[in-house]
């Protein structure tokens, strides 16, 4: 029979064949025995350092295959620039990337499912003379790319028991923050991640980030706390929460709503809320100075758009004070640049006395602490009127302001003032306020200030007007009766110095003030002035009096800080009243007198200088001592001879040729 065996070529190929799948299954045995993925970590490190520009090296590195591929990286190190003495700018225990291989191998979409980040540790330093250690040196877009690649979508970002340290000598800040992820959304406040932790619905699991942090910022101690949404599911688009929450002192800011583009704090809809003693201290978190302000609250809505941040919509009380209206903050350039337009309903001058250097509010004004309560106290008592504090010059140079404020209506029973408008800016330190305007009883004043910075001081230039003023609003407001018709006049000033009590104490310039076009004044100061007993008695009991004013003129020359008048007279109908002297605005003291003299024959009159003496806060009206040689002769003249006690009191008129009168024909 013939034999079944193969031919001895056939058997030779088939030996050789299971020979190689042999060797091949050995060969791939010992490569999953032997394998180690750690010899792609050079690679891995090669890639991450030319991504972000500074040198990445990992301890290990594992990758678990399959549909969902995990890669991790462990004791993962961000070096700092070349030559920075400082520890690594960011450590990390281990790093876990989960790469969705099936998604890439359908579709070459790059799919990250997941990001977690354990233990990660950042410390941002910079040195003396500005250099940092964060500013990464990321390589240019590439473009020769293809066009309209998708781009990589990352899903889910947790982190573990992660740590900040940052220190900025220049801005003066050292915090220290606590960041990690909870396990419920931006709203939530279920737990943070950790074993076992298992979100309650798919919405919970975008964790959350959260950000506890303190510390100093412009010396200035803080502690924040904030949530944001999940921080890496931007790709569907979605609303990212913000909630944050920083208190400085009595200083407390909030923020909370959504942004559309995080990154580029595009389409945001937040709302702002600032609160506080003082408004001067937001300077030591925002390093925009603001005047010395009473008590604030205000809110608003906050976006970010062309690099400019914007804060509109903005309502809330500063002290008695309601303040509306819209700013811009420009950070880009050597200054940052504040503009914008505020407006108030209602608005009490002494929350405005920041700005000029006094202390801001009464005692009265709501929500100030006791400390506030009792300086307001101190500057009502001190017997100094213009404000002596200092202007701080690096505050402000820090920033340029363009700013437009009008009040519409000015609380107070005594205040002349019906309503406020300015216009304010400020370049590399030159305050110009064109125009200032202030509504009095249908007239303005209108002011234009200039200042410029000199060292430490301030080169100052004002020009003011008076405008058809109404001088009944003038003496309501001083409790002095009533009157009728409208002045003018003008006034200059020169001076240098570092406060406003300095520019006028040692100031130049004139002061003009007339009433071209007559009126009417309540007697009772006419006749005080001439000491008309009888007539004052009269008035002062709420009889009507009233004399029609035919010119009044005041003329008034600054020199070094005293104001000497050069013309004083006040004509009316029946009366001449001239005056004089001299006001030390360096000393705030005034040495006036006034005198009242009938124009027609009278009797019942001790015509007698007025002396009008003292500090600003305390002026003194006195008689001349004459008046006591004068009333005592007509008591020795009532006992002896009554009739001719009149004789004393009889004055013949000086005639209506007064300085004020025109010419007769």
């Amino acid at each position: 029979m013939p034999s079944s065996s193969p031919p001895p070529q056939r058997s030779r190929k088939w030996r050789w064949a299971g020979g190689v799948i042999l060797g091949l299954a050995i060969a791939i045995a010992l490569l999953v025995v032997f394998w180690n993925w750690n010899w792609f970590r050079p690679l891995v490190e090669a890639r991450a350092s030319a991504a972000i520009g500074r040198q990445v090296t990992l301890a290990g590195l594992d990758v678990h295959l399959g549909r969902d591929t995990v890669v991790v990286a462990h004791e993962v190190r961000i070096a700092n620039p070349a030559g920075f003495d400082a520890p690594d700018l960011a450590t990390a225990n281990r790093v876990s990337i989960t790469f969705a291989a099936e998604t890439w191998l359908r579709t070459r979409q790059v799919v990250l499912p997941r990001i977690e980040i354990d233990q990660p540790v950042v410390n941002a330093r910079q040195t003396a003379d500005g250099k940092n250690n964060w500013t990464l040196d990321l390589p240019a877009p590439n473009p020769d790319a293809p066009a309209g690649s998708p781009p990589v979508q990352i899903g889910d970002l947790v982190i573990v028991g992660g740590t900040a340290k940052v220190v900025a000598p220049q801005a003066n800040a050292d915090i220290t923050a606590r960041i990690a992820t909870s396990t419920t959304g931006a709203a939530g406040t279920s737990g943070t991640t950790g074993a076992g932790a298992v979100p309650a619905t798919p919405e919970d699991a975008a964790r959350a980030l959260v950000v506890d942090a303190e510390g100093t910022y412009l010396h200035q101690k803080f502690t924040a706390h904030a949530t944001g949404g999940a921080l890496l599911t931007l790709r569907d688009n979605r609303h990212y929460p913000i909630d944050l929450t920083l208190a400085s002192g009595a200083t407390k800011i909030t923020l909370k709503g959504t942004v559309q583009d995080p990154l580029n704090f595009a389409g945001a809809d937040l709302t702002l809320m600032l609160e506080g003693q003082d408004m001067a201290q937001l300077y030591a978190l925002t390093a925009i100075p603001t005047p010395p302000t009473p008590p604030y609250r205000v809110t608003g809505k906050l976006d970010l758009g062309h690099g400019l941040f914007r804060f509109t919509d903005m309502h809330g009380k500063v002290g008695s004070s309601d303040l509306n209206g819209d700013l811009e903050v420009d950070p880009h350039g050597a200054r940052k640049v504040l503009s914008g337009t505020l407006m108030s309903h209602l608005v009490d001058m002494d929350d405005l006395a920041g700005f000029i250097g006094s202390q801001p509010g009464r005692v009265s004004t709501p929500g100030q602490t006791a400390q506030q309560v009792a300086e307001v106290k101190a500057a009502e008592a001190n017997p100094q009127l213009l404000p002596t504090r200092a202007i701080s010059m690096p505050k402000i140079r820090s920033t340029d302001v363009h700013i437009t404020y009008r009040g519409e209506k000015i609380l107070g029973k005594n205040m002349p003032f019906d309503s406020i408008a300015a216009k304010l800016d400020i370049d590399d330190g030159r305050i110009r306020m064109t125009p200032l305007r202030l509504g009095i009883g249908g007239g303005d004043l209108v002011g234009n200030f200039d200042l410029n910075p000199v060292g430490d001081e301030l080169d100052a230039n004002a020009d003011m007007k008076v405008e058809h003023v109404n001088i009944g609003k003038l003496l309501a407001s001083a409790g002095l009766g009533s009157g009728a018709g409208a002045i003018d006049g003008t006034a200059r000033l020169k001076g240098r110095g570092a406060s406003l009590a300095a520019i006028v104490g040692h100031g130049n310039g004139a002061i003009d003030v007339t009433m071209p076009r007559g009126g009417e004044v309540n007697s009772l100061l006419l006749d005080l002035a001439g000491l008309q007993f009888g007539n004052a008695l009269l008035s002062a009991l709420q009889v009507p009096g009233k004399e029609p004013i035919q010119c009044f003129v005041a003329d008034f020359d600054l020199r070094d800080g005293i104001l000497s008048s050069r013309t004083l007279v006040f004509d009316t109908s029946d009366h001449l009243v001239t005056g004089g002297g001299q006001v030390d605005m360096a000393k705030e003291t005034v040495q006036m007198y006034l005198r009242s003299d009938a124009k027609h024959f009278s009797i019942g009159t001790l015509a007698t200088p007025i002396h009008i003496s003292g500090p600003f806060k305390d002026l003194s009206f006195k008689p001349d001592p004459e008046l006591a040689v004068r009333g005592g002769l007509v008591i020795g003249l009532a006992v002896l001879f009554p009739p001719a006690a009149v004789l004393p009191t009889i004055q013949f008129g000086v005639s209506d040729n007064s300085p004020c009168a025109p010419p007769k024909q």
